[in-house]
């Protein structure tokens, strides 16, 4: 078993490595303190027994890459539940627009499949103009792109050999394929080639997040 944190990590220092990341995810540790405490004991002594800080309300498989989605924070993973749920599985975090965590503790109530969701996926401030982001939502890869004061988002998968648009190049509103430079209008996913359109989200900015909209819990 390989430890990835040092022997006497205490609570503290999982709240000072664990909030930074969480808030720019969006989300916040739960307003009950108590409870916080509580998860983060557990995972300490997930940590003792497991090797890393596993989420302590979910099962391991036992296969490295699919328990590597539930290491917290995990919220990377689960972005469309989450952001339907307000909160990760457990309560530990909870996003950044609720008040009160203590409504949501052992709560698990989704929307049904194909609701659209407002998923946050980074900081404004993180997202400098005339740059691009990739994120995966649920079953969705999207490149997230700022224009001026503007966010727009839509499928980060180039339709002539599959290359990450997120990686590509942008100039106003259009976003160039890193590889062979198909170009694609970022408001509308249009592009000059025939029958390679792209999808396109909606994106929007509140309260300096990123917010992507996304049906939830579809194949997309």
């Amino acid at each position: 078993m390989r430890r990835v944190f040092h022997e006497g990590t205490t609570i503290e220092d999982l709240k000072a490595y664990m909030g930074p990341f969480a808030e720019r995810l969006g989300y916040k540790f739960n307003t009950e303190t108590e409870f916080v405490d509580e998860v983060l004991e557990s995972e300490l002594q997930v940590l003792d027994r497991d090797g890393d800080v596993y989420c302590p309300c979910r099962v391991r498989t036992g296969d490295p890459k699919e328990d590597l989605k539930i290491v917290c924070p995990c919220i990377p993973f689960f972005r469309d539940e989450f952001a339907a749920m307000r909160k990760c599985w457990c309560g530990l975090f909870i996003r950044q627009d609720v008040e009160d965590g203590a409504e949501l503790i052992g709560v698990i109530e989704q929307p049904e499949p194909g609701t659209a969701v407002a998923v946050p996926v980074c900081l404004l401030a993180d997202l400098p103009s005339g740059t691009a982001r990739h994120v995966k939502v649920g079953k969705n890869d999207i490149a997230v792109v700022r224009v001026g004061d503007e966010v727009y988002a839509l499928s980060n998968v180039c339709r002539h050999a599959f290359a990450p648009l997120a990686e590509g190049f942008v100039d106003g509103h259009i976003i160039a394929c890193p590889w062979h430079g198909w170009r694609y209008d970022v408001r509308d996913g249009t592009t000059d080639h025939p029958n390679a359109d792209v999808r396109t989200f909606p994106a929007t900015v509140r309260d300096g997040e990123v917010l992507v909209t996304v049906p939830l819990g579809r194949a997309r």
